[in-house]
């Protein structure tokens, strides 16, 4: 069996959309809109760096994510912010930084946002495992959402857990909504076989698995892992079925692919979790807590309904 933690994914595609036109002055303030005014969709893959309004947007967006942890949206010194857990973040050209760094934002890589599920031809696909995004994005604005800058302050914040009997560490935030996603896929489980088929088949431990602090392979991103908010469910045994892109090229064979039933990704996404399925490049094994992500996507998230 491979070694998870040696290699797991690359770093999507950079997607920033343009959630609203035109260009606003940069000693303007802007009324924040109601949360119901928000965009429900990326619609352009063209970037927001000289838009203010939507960078506003981008921010009230987080805000709706993560209730009690992103709040007080703002426009601050000629820059749209956000306080997360009692630290202001800048959006810095799309950095996302804290005050003291802002002003070095061309030393990091642009958060990546975008189109989730992933469309598109297998050239395309072919072509993201041949050039996959090997740096994207700071540290900071994670390492202070999931208090985890260290590993010591990581490990801190990890409770144990067990996912349809697969044994793991998880941050103590996402345990109650796993427990959800839990619930529902039991439920879709008495009507659908193939869901308890997939159940009886997933490994109990590792390489299945949360919490791991390390690096994405061949990046200088930190892996979602290492603040326990991703999660591996992989089965005992392959049996020759491919399931992630850095493991095995004939992962582009899209008809031998290792993958959970839909049901099973629409009961995760109901809480805010992406499948690694739905992106360009492949990890059919992964779940990971963006709820960002879904709701710039139109997804909409039962426990953040307003």
């Amino acid at each position: 069996m491979f070694d998870l933690h040696q290699r797991k994914k690359s770093s999507l595609l950079v997607l920033c959309g343009v959630l609203a036109a035109g260009l606003l002055s940069g000693c303007r303030t802007i009324p924040a809109p109601e949360p119901e005014a928000i965009p429900p969709r990326l619609p352009s893959t063209l970037n927001i760096l000289d838009d203010l309004e939507a960078q506003q947007r981008l921010m009230l967006t987080f805000a709706k994510a993560h209730p009690g942890k992103i709040s007080d949206v703002r426009f601050l010194d000629n820059d749209w912010t956000m306080l997360v857990n009692g630290v202001r973040f800048f959006f810095a050209q799309g950095r996302f930084l804290p005050e003291d760094l802002r002003h070095q934002w061309e030393a990091f890589y642009p958060y990546d946002f975008y189109v989730y599920p992933w469309v598109g031809t297998i050239e395309e696909r072919r072509a993201a495992f041949a050039n996959p995004v090997r740096s994207v994005g700071s540290p900071f604005l994670f390492d202070t959402l999931w208090a985890s800058p260290t590993e010591a302050d990581s490990w801190l914040q990890q409770v144990t857990y067990s996912f349809l009997g697969v044994r793991m560490l998880v941050h103590h935030y996402i345990a109650p909504l796993l427990d959800r996603v839990q619930e529902r896929i039991l439920a879709e489980a008495e009507t659908d076989p193939s869901i308890n088929e997939w159940i009886a088949e997933l490994q109990p431990g590792p390489p299945s698995g949360g919490w791991n602090w390390r690096y994405i392979a061949g990046t200088n991103r930190r892996s979602l892992h290492s603040y326990g908010i991703a999660i591996d469910l992989l089965p005992r045994d392959l049996r020759g079925r491919h399931t992630y892109w850095q493991w095995s090229l004939d992962a582009l064979d899209m008809d031998n692919l290792y993958a959970p039933p839909q049901a099973v990704v629409r009961a995760f996404e109901a809480y805010g979790f992406l499948w690694g399925g739905n992106w360009n490049i492949i990890d059919t094994m992964h779940f990971e807590y963006r709820p960002e992500i879904l709701l710039l996507n139109g997804f909409v998230i039962e426990h953040l309904r307003r």
